[in-house]
């Protein structure tokens, strides 16, 4: 009897996995058939740090697209060769489309990639201060 509990819960954890990533796909409104890394965006006054959960992408199956307050980061997680027992990993292609509140400097990015999370520095860019009616 213990061992069916235990493999209720179990199933019931895949299923809140589950939900939980289509959630994230429609709130992120990404296509479905492609995985959706999380993301963290912190502003940090002059720049924004993105924080992007990317395990087993290696840095040549990334690829960054900046244009105004929108960046985009899409790249390919490769599955490992071998017979799979289980696999709840998502592989394949995934793209992340975000708009920031404020522009960025075109071609600032700095990334690194550790313990398979990608890190993107973006500087914002200057306001141009408007004319003040007098």
């Amino acid at each position: 009897m213990t061992i069916e509990r235990f493999d209720a819960i179990e199933r019931l954890q895949t299923i809140r996995q589950q939900l939980d990533e289509l959630s994230r796909r429609f709130s992120s409104q990404e296509v479905f058939g492609e995985w959706v890394p999380a993301v963290d965006v912190l502003d940090e006054g002059k720049q924004y740090r993105i924080l992007v959960d990317v395990p087993g992408v290696k840095n040549q199956d990334l690829e960054l697209h900046e244009e105004g307050q929108t960046i985009t980061l899409a790249g390919v997680r490769h599955p490992l060769e071998g017979n799979y027992t289980r696999q709840e990993r998502p592989t394949g292609q995934f793209r992340r489309t975000l708009t920031l509140p404020e522009a960025i400097v075109p071609n600032s990015a700095q990334a690194s990639l550790k313990g398979g999370v990608l890190e993107l520095v973006l500087q914002k860019a200057s306001k141009v201060p408007g004319k003040r009616k007098k």
